[in-house]
């Protein structure tokens, strides 16, 4: 219970029992935490400072929220490779995850000078970009914004309906296996279009990756920027298959 003559904040002791409840199995992995109501009648705290203890053991990486859901014991981070020929389903399935995918939005615009460099095409060429939300266990776990060049998938937004492997879509339809060239990392903190879709805090990182990706026959075809939570993922990248150790690259608050 909360001693109210020790001298020590009374926010700081609360989150001090939430963190021995959670190291103790009282919560564990994936439980979902009293509500701040709740908290509040048990130890006979205002809501402000049952906030402040909960925001404590978020900057710590200890819970994450999800909107309309609630707030939850983090699970050990959810691992991620990012190699020549990634895909989330297959990765996600074999970690013993559920996967699924959300196509936010679709459209077909000109390049513009950042894409058409990416991808060594003009300014004015058309590219499809595809807004997709992808979740693990019902979780969203990343937002990827990626643009493929129309001339080479003419008619790709017809076939993206329910579950899909954008990969196995183009290898499908179009006989075009793509195979990722290059990527780039860092960390940033999200602005309010990412907090609304990954349903995080301003306080969550955010690993942001931009890759590009090339077809068997050499064109460059994909430029991607996929934002995954700081909060759950474990990136690993591998590029080379045939190495004996992989970099691992943790985004940490």
């Amino acid at each position: 219970m909360i001693d109210r003559d020790n001298g020590v904040s009374y926010y700081h002791q609360l989150s001090s029992i939430l963190i021995e409840q959670i190291s103790n199995g009282t919560f564990q992995q994936g439980n979902r935490l009293p509500t701040e109501n709740e908290l509040s009648k048990r130890y006979g705290l205002n809501r402000h400072t049952v906030r402040r203890a909960m925001e404590r053991l978020e900057d710590e990486g200890l819970i994450y929220k999800v909107r309309g859901k609630g707030v939850f014991v983090a699970n050990t981070k959810i691992p991620y490779k990012v190699s020549k020929k990634t895909q989330f389903t297959n990765l996600m399935l074999s970690a013993g995850l559920t996967p699924d995918s959300e196509l936010l939005n679709s459209y077909e615009i000109a390049a513009g000078n950042e894409i058409a460099e990416k991808l060594n095409i003009g300014p004015s060429d058309k590219v499809i970009a595809l807004d997709i939300l992808r979740y693990v266990d019902e979780i969203p776990f990343c937002h990827t914004v990626s643009f493929l060049r129309a001339d080479i998938f003419p008619g790709l937004r017809g076939l993206l309906n329910g579950l899909y492997s954008i990969y196995n879509i183009l290898k499908k339809h179009y006989d075009i296996d793509m195979q990722r060239v290059s990527s780039n990392f860092e960390v940033s903190m999200p602005g309010d279009s990412e907090m609304n879709i990954l349903q995080i805090s301003a306080k969550t990182p955010l690993l942001v990756v931009r890759s590009i990706s090339k077809s068997q026959h050499g064109d460059m075809v994909e430029y991607c920027t996929t934002c995954f939570r700081g909060d759950l993922s474990s990136i690993t990248v591998d590029f080379n298959e045939d190495a004996k150790g992989t970099e691992e690259i943790q985004a940490a608050k």
